[in-house]
C-alpha cells in the first residue's frame, strides 16, 4: 500500500509533491504479511533527492529540473519513471477534480479517478488542489489526512517567508505531513 500526494496551485502548477508506504497493514491481513509486501510507489520526495540530497542545492551536479534530468534529456529509469508515472495521473486527473467541484459544495471530493489499480481522491481548498493517489479505500482516514494537510498548508501560508503559489521545500511542512500520513493512511 502506498500513497502519493500532490498539492496543485490554482494556476496548476505543482507546489509540493510526496510518496510515501501506509503506516497500517491492510484490511483483513496480518502484520507480518503486510511487511513482506512491496511498495507500488517509490519513496522519495521533493524536498530530497533519492541520494539525501537537497534539490534546490546549486553544486557542480545540480541541474534544473531537480533529479528527473527533465531539460537535459536524460532517460528516466527506477524511481524517477515511477516518479513521472504519479505525476501523470495526478495531474491527468485534475480535469476530473474541476468538473466535481462544479456539482458539489464539497471540499472532500472522493474517488473521482482510477488509473490501473490507483485511486485518486481530492480535497479543494481555496482553489488550491490536493491530490493523493492511493491503493486502497480508507475513506475516514484519508479524509483526516486531507484535514491535517490542508491546516500545514494554512500554517505555512501564514509565515510571512513565504511567497503565495510558489513550491514549498520545508522540512518541517514535509514532516507533519509524514506523521498525518502515518496516523491516519
Amino acid at each position: 500500500m502506498s500513497f502519493y500526494l500532490a498539492i496543485v496551485s490554482p494556476l496548476d502548477s505543482p507546489l509540493f509533491e510526496i510518496s510515501f508506504p501506509s503506516a497500517k497493514p491492510p484490511p483483513g491481513s496480518s502484520s507480518s504479511a503486510s511487511a513482506s509486501s512491496t511498495s507500488s510507489f517509490p519513496s522519495w520526495s521533493t524536498f530530497t533527492a533519492a541520494n539525501g540530497s537537497d534539490l534546490g542545492a546549486d553544486g557542480p551536479g545540480s541541474k534544473v529540473g531537480g533529479s528527473l534530468g527533465l531539460l537535459s534529456g536524460e532517460s528516466k529509469t527506477g524511481p524517477e519513471r515511477d516518479r513521472a508515472m504519479c505525476q501523470m495521473i495526478a495531474h491527468k486527473s485534475l480535469d476530473s477534480v474541476e468538473e466535481m467541484m462544479e456539482g458539489t459544495g464539497s471540499l472532500y471530493l472522493k474517488n473521482i479517478d482510477r488509473h490501473n489499480e490507483w485511486i485518486v481522491s481530492a480535497f479543494i481548498a481555496t482553489n488550491v488542489k490536493f491530490i493523493l493517489l492511493h491503493d486502497i479505500k480508507n475513506d475516514d482516514g484519508i479524509r483526516l489526512f486531507f484535514l491535517d494537510v490542508w491546516e500545514s498548508y494554512v500554517k505555512t501560508l501564514l509565515n510571512p517567508f513565504h511567497t503565495v503559489n510558489t513550491p514549498i521545500r520545508n522540512p518541517v511542512f514535509e514532516s507533519k505531513i509524514r506523521a498525518s500520513a502515518k496516523r491516519n493512511l
